[in-house]
């Protein structure tokens, strides 16, 4: 069986229907500033039942990135284009990793280089399934790089076709726990207030 395991694979893979995704991928080049809401859902390998947050995701391409989670924020991660500041409510707390990170990247895969081309992401994707559900084609993605493989064995993406959109991006980690996001309203090349990329860490300890 481990043997016919891998043929599976690139069975699954030549099979794919890679154009809602490709079509998908050609849009994002004209799209220049996002914002919209998004609700995480979490599961984790411990816990029953899943948990549900609200939260906004806002990116001004090249480099601005702000991933709020809960309203008023839980957890804020923003990116000024070479340094990712994680900043956790709670404990006041406040982290800077690199953006190019294993750790940052759940946080800024959708503005990254990656996803500006079809030919940009298949150097650093590999789509291992692909399947319809109701009218959006999701796809089963793995990263080629093994740092990004070490933190997030596995992406999930689902595409709306009609509307060629994202409507939701799901992480498994290391961990076997998974974050699904689901995004609503999005609003496509609108103004955004600068003030929204910078952090305000005031009280907060910063590591």
């Amino acid at each position: 069986m481990r043997f016919l395991l891998p043929f599976l694979a690139l069975v699954a893979t030549a099979l794919a229907n890679n154009a809602p995704l490709d079509a998908w991928l050609k849009r994002q080049p004209s799209i220049t500033t996002l914002d919209a809401e998004f609700t995480q859902i979490r599961k984790l390998p411990a816990l029953k039942n899943p948990t549900t947050t609200p939260g906004r995701l806002s990116f001004a391409k090249p480099d601005k990135v702000r991933w709020q989670l809960g309203n008023p924020f839980e957890t804020l991660a923003v990116s000024d284009g070479v340094t990712l500041t994680l900043i956790d409510a709670a404990s006041k707390t406040a982290r800077r990793i690199a953006v190019d990170s294993p750790q940052a990247v759940r946080f800024s895969l959708l503005s990254g280089k990656a996803f500006q081309s079809p030919e940009a992401f298949y150097q650093e994707f590999e789509v291992v399934e692909s399947r319809a559900v109701s009218g959006i084609q999701q796809y089963t993605v793995r990263a080629k790089d093994r740092r990004t493989r070490s933190q997030i064995p596995w992406i999930f993406l689902d595409i709306d076709p009609a509307k060629n959109e994202l409507r939701a991006l799901d992480f498994e980690l290391q961990d076997k726990s998974r974050l699904r996001t689901v995004f609503q309203n999005p609003k496509f090349n609108i103004k955004l207030d600068g003030s929204l990329f910078i952090p305000d860490l005031s009280g907060y300890s910063v590591k």
